[in-house]
């Protein structure tokens, strides 16, 4: 087994999750010589036995396919450099605690019971650590599986990823708190609890094989997912979740991203269509506006009213052809998306609240022909085509989804106007960040350019956005390494 002092000295180590972009590799091993540190200094001596856990949970940007992974649609996503670094152990003193090395973020500790954990002091993402806590305790238990209850643990984590900043902060929290507790307890490795989520997974509609994807981490992405929306995972029953009533994508992309490599992805249930390489000589730059997409009551309000207007849609739809289906995907089958589009704004049209949905129902099915089209794009290595799509698609959700900021506005058209191929806000929307893709050879420049010029439109933001290069990185890692 290799000791963790040898895992942080390893520059293998970081190559293999984060690509060869020198910036980032240092940025990535400052980061958990941070985490090790604390570790060892808050927790050397009230954790049992030598060995601890390492784990890392990326980000995500989604490149097209926005608001659709919850009515069955289709997405690019790209997995990201920005990540959740933790260290995590058994107890010694039967208390969980959960430490950032962030302090302004303050500490989580609850303690584990049958079905209720205890929460003991609440930090910044406490909620997710309890959601996960509950949501396994309560699995767990009622698949008859009590010998595989999670004991409490001790973990140390650090996260670069923008809070609010569109790109997945809160769902790699919540997948991160999901593998600490995971990791430990034995759980990732247990026959048992493995055979549990992967027929679940079945239950819920999974086709295992999709993608050459192991059938563990496709039914553990679909899983985490049901975690955070709350929802029933075939058998294993789901509670309140987080609050908001989203998809998949985020956890596909964190669970089972691959360095190099976009995804392209359907979902409800979730399906790898293929795997897409960026084109070499190109990259993806990410400006984070500083304008916090927040999960607050009225921005979970925001939030969840674009799904609520689609499951609207959905009913009205239904009542105007009488059919039965769940899903917006499944409306006009055999027309392609762009006649789907146009029908289903000529019928929703007339319906009560009728605008309101027609616009939801046309930006999903005009928002699945752009990625559909971005994607053959893609495989015909033709970048402009791929840049004039991706302008569409901010279009789609500035006029049809309302949820594009002026900040993240400013930036889509800033970037065009310095030389992008295309740029586009992604995420929820209602802050957040806006992504461009740019000649390689042109990269520090852009980046150098975009952030002057934004910083003089919005001096605000100053001390709070950021503008990056995201490589296409790997998916959640973790290992079990000698501590003492």
């Amino acid at each position: 087994m290799k000791k963790l002092f040898e895992r942080i000295m390893d520059p293998a180590f970081y190559t293999m999750l984060f690509g060869d972009n020198a910036r980032i590799l240092r940025a990535k091993k400052d980061m958990l010589e941070s985490v090790c540190k604390l570790f060892s200094e808050r927790f050397s001596r009230s954790i049992e036995g030598k060995d601890v856990c390492l784990i890392c949970v990326p980000n995500r940007v989604e490149l097209l396919g926005k608001h659709t992974d919850y009515q069955g649609g289709e997405t690019l996503l790209l997995t990201g450099p920005k990540n959740f670094f933790a260290l995590s152990a058994p107890a010694a003193d039967r208390t969980t605690e959960l430490v950032n090395v962030n302090t302004e973020y303050g500490s989580t500790s609850l303690k584990l019971r049958s079905r209720e954990p205890e929460m003991l002091t609440e930090g910044e993402g406490s909620n997710y650590a309890y959601t996960v806590a509950k949501r396994l305790l309560n699995n767990i238990s009622d698949a008859g599986l009590s010998r595989l209850f999670p004991g409490d643990v001790k973990s140390v984590f650090y996260g670069d990823i923008p809070f609010g900043g569109g790109t997945s902060g809160s769902s790699a929290k919540l997948i991160s708190d999901f593998f600490i507790l995971a990791s430990v307890n034995n759980l990732l490795s247990d026959d048992e609890f493995v055979s549990l989520v992967i027929e679940n997974g079945k239950k819920a509609g999974l086709k295992m094989g999709s993608g050459g994807v192991n059938d563990f981490s496709l039914a553990l992405s679909m899983y985490l997912a049901h975690h955070e929306n709350g929802f029933d995972f075939g058998d294993l029953k789901g509670d309140r979740g987080v609050g908001t009533f989203g998809g998949s994508e985020d956890h596909t992309a964190i669970v089972l991203g691959e360095r190099n490599s976009l995804l392209y992805c359907r979902y409800c249930p979730t399906e790898i269509i293929k795997k897409i390489k960026m084109p070499e000589d190109h990259l993806v730059v990410v400006g984070y506006s500083g304008k916090k997409a927040e999960k607050t009551k009225e921005a979970k309000l925001k939030y969840n009213r674009l799904s609520e207007e689609a499951a609207a849609a959905v009913k009205q739809l239904n009542k105007i052809n009488r059919t039965g289906f769940d899903l917006l995907r499944d409306f006009f089958q055999g027309q392609p998306p762009g006649e789907k589009a146009d029908l289903a704004y000529e019928q929703l049209s007339g319906a009560k609240d009728g605008l309101r949905l027609a616009q939801r129902a046309y930006q999903f099915f005009r928002e699945t022909e752009v990625t559909e089209q971005a994607v053959s794009a893609l495989a015909d290595r033709n970048i402009s085509a791929f840049g004039k799509l991706i302008n569409a698609s901010h279009y789609l959700s500035k006029k049809y989804l309302r949820n594009i900021v002026a900040e993240v506005d400013w930036l889509q058209q800033s970037a065009n106007e310095l030389g992008a191929l295309g740029a586009t806000g992604f995420g929820a929307g209602f802050g957040g960040s806006c992504y461009a893709v740019i000649p390689e050879n042109q990269c520090d420049g852009f980046i150098l350019k975009w952030k002057e010029d934004y910083f003089k439109k919005y001096p605000q933001y100053r001390d709070a956005a950021g503008f990056d290069v995201y490589t296409a990185c790997g998916g959640v890692y973790w290992e079990r390494l000698r501590f003492k």
